[in-house]
């Protein structure tokens, strides 16, 4: 309606003081959009009565009126973030950008091929690039995905756990018996883990060379061994680590 305006600064008052609201339109709105938004002016406006007063503007988000950069962006992250109803734990074993991984993790942030195409981006394929048999939702690539199932079972029999889902991983964490440190450590393997799976799904797709899959469960053990070691600032052995990690003195 905008558009049809040809007094674009026109005041509320003034327009209202018309016989009609589309007198000052170049031509009258035609059918479809047009006329759907003028049929809502018109509802809304109906019975409007205005004050004695200059035309304002007023910020519907605060009580006051007032514009506030903070009512705005709780208005984005309410609309742009998932509500999730447990907090993302802060492991200090692994680096920050591990963290920040799983963090895109729990909340299906990551540029999945399902989530490039629901943000309507056209692409070849929305299949997972490692099996080719599922979506490459958030969910697949992690959790059923073969590779990560076979990886999964692995992580298991090591850690004497159960895994297949975030939901279940997260149900496990909070009920196993392990000692608070111990849990860190898990949680730390695990956050190795799909850090892991995603690089190898990215070199999949952009690298030169396929990578070995049959290394990349040997590639989490080691590398969650030398930081949660070195970045714990305690001692303990490789093989320790690798039979009996739960055991593992904090």
């Amino acid at each position: 309606l905008y558009a049809l305006e040809t007094q674009k600064k026109i005041d509320v008052a003034s327009k209202l003081s018309h016989s009609g609201l589309d007198v000052s339109f170049r031509r009258p709105p035609k059918g479809g959009v047009e006329i759907q938004q003028f049929e809502h002016m018109k509802e809304k406006l109906e019975g409007c009565i205005l004050d004695d007063m200059m035309d304002r503007w007023f910020w519907a988000l605060e009580g006051s009126g007032e514009f506030t950069i903070m009512s705005i962006r709780k208005l984005i992250d309410d609309f742009m973030l998932l509500d999730v109803s447990s907090k993302t734990l802060w492991i200090k074993a692994v680096p920050i950008k591990v963290n920040v991984h799983d963090w895109k993790v729990k909340l299906g942030g990551l540029p999945t091929r399902l989530n490039i195409s629901r943000r309507g981006i056209d692409i070849e394929s929305i299949l997972c690039p490692m099996c080719g048999k599922a979506v490459e939702s958030t969910s697949h690539i992690f959790f059923t995905c073969q590779m990560s199932k076979e990886i999964l079972r692995k992580i298991s029999r090591w850690w004497i756990s159960k895994i297949s889902s975030y939901e279940e991983w997260l149900v496990w964490i909070l009920n196993t018996r392990l000692s608070v440190k111990s849990k860190q450590l898990f949680e730390g393997v695990c956050y190795v883990l799909w850090w892991h799976v995603w690089s190898f799904r990215n070199k999949t797709i952009f690298g030169s060379q396929i990578p070995s899959k049959a290394m990349t469960f040997d590639d989490v053990v080691s590398r969650s061994f030398y930081w949660c070691r070195y970045r714990c600032k305690v001692s303990f052995s490789w093989i320790g680590w690798l039979k009996n990690p739960h055991l593992i003195s904090l």
